[in-house]
């Protein structure tokens, strides 16, 4: 509750301390201070409690629908880069910061330029334009081609690991950028509903090169990219697999888990927001953006997958989002048989980390997902 409390106080003391050099005109006139202050601190006693239920969420919900995007620790990113011998150099926060300090890249011009060549535009609907990138194969024709969707405030460098992962198993890597993250263009934000659109743009733009249409077809999603996966997948025909880290399994649900934020080793923690807040927020954030956040719903979708379509679900044990007990739920209510779905789980990572935190172990699933997806049906 610190955090609307601190900012309604804020937005309180803003205008009360334009009463003090306001006062001198009643003292100037020898008037008496009492009246003007009594009226004062009543007028902003009301307007304390506006800011706390009107000004603080409707400002929230702004903020999300118009000013989300990328973390600043990314927004340098410019693509991925493959070394001399082909192999992705994966990149981070922490290369990033490198490099901007050093003024200039760490590694040879013609990579960096030949990570440039590797962007390309994709139109969405909304008038918005993505930006992705294409990461070649290590052979051709490649096993599969895999569409990459990032999460929430991140960019196509966050997918970088898991390309890596998949091109060593021989697909050709596209790493896409959701409307208001990285190079893409700007549109309210809907929470993967429209953002599903660009999903689909993202397939249709692929399977349009040439011989590239008969290719098997994975695509993945991390946090809030499974949204927006999940909401493209019935629009979305012939795939041979699906790969959901850090699943959101119901868009209200998982943004009162996130605004609570119970991360007890976490110094923003302050920033948790409770009832009647986290109402107001979303509600502020379905007006500014023109949608219903209740009707974002991916468990629903999934319950209604086709029964031949080899699905993985990637969770973490210490996820406070995309917690293991619904992660569980979601797995539960797939409609495909044991053999075409699985869910892994590792017990001490984080939302969105295990990738990171057993790379080996997930080339293991996404090689099994792989070999499911070859399979005759």
């Amino acid at each position: 509750m610190i955090f609307p409390l601190a900012a309604a106080l804020a937005l309180t003391l803003a205008t009360l301390l334009l009463m003090v050099p306001l006062a001198l005109v009643p003292a100037l006139l020898g008037r008496r201070q009492w009246p003007y202050w009594r009226a004062g601190l009543w007028l902003h006693a009301g307007l304390f409690l506006l800011h706390l239920f009107v000004t603080f969420p409707g400002l929230l919900g702004y903020w999300g629908s118009r000013q989300l995007g990328t973390r600043p620790h990314e927004r340098t990113y410019a693509g991925p880069r493959l070394g001399t011998d082909g192999q992705l150099l994966v990149q981070d926060w922490d290369s990033l910061e490198r490099e901007a300090k050093a003024g200039r890249a760490e590694v040879a011009e013609t990579i960096v330029t030949a990570a440039a060549r590797r962007q390309q535009a994709i139109p969405s609907s909304d008038g918005v334009t993505l930006r992705a990138f294409r990461l070649e194969a290590t052979r051709e024709p490649p096993v599969a081609t895999a569409v990459l969707v990032h999460g929430l405030f991140r960019s196509a460098l966050e997918l970088e690991p898991v390309a890596k992962l998949l091109r060593e198993l021989g697909c050709e890597c596209w790493l896409v950028e959701l409307r208001n993250h990285g190079g893409s263009s700007r549109a309210p934000f809907t929470a993967g509903l429209r953002e599903s659109d660009d999903v689909v743009a993202a397939v249709q733009h692929v399977r349009n090169i040439p011989g590239r249409a008969q290719v098997p077809m994975v695509v993945f999603g991390v946090s809030l990219g499974t949204v927006a996966v999940s909401l493209a997948l019935p629009r979305l025909d012939g795939l041979k697999g699906v790969v959901l880290d850090a699943p959101i399994d119901d868009l209200s649900a998982a943004a009162r888990r996130l605004m609570l934020f119970r991360r007890p080793d976490d110094s923003r923690s302050w920033l948790a927001i409770h009832e009647p807040w986290q109402s107001l927020v979303l509600q502020s954030l379905e007006l500014w953006s023109g949608f219903s956040v209740d009707a974002v719903v991916p468990a629903v979708v999934l319950a209604n997958l086709p029964v031949d379509l080899p699905v993985l679900l990637v969770g973490a044990g210490r996820d406070d989002r995309a917690t293991p007990e619904t992660v569980q739920r979601l797995f539960d209510s797939l409609p495909m048989p044991a053999e075409r779905r699985r869910l892994w789980s590792v017990p001490d990572s984080r939302h969105g980390r295990v990738f990171l935190d057993d790379p080996e172990g997930y080339r293991e699933q996404l090689r099994w997902l792989l070999s499911v997806g070859r399979q005759p049906r």
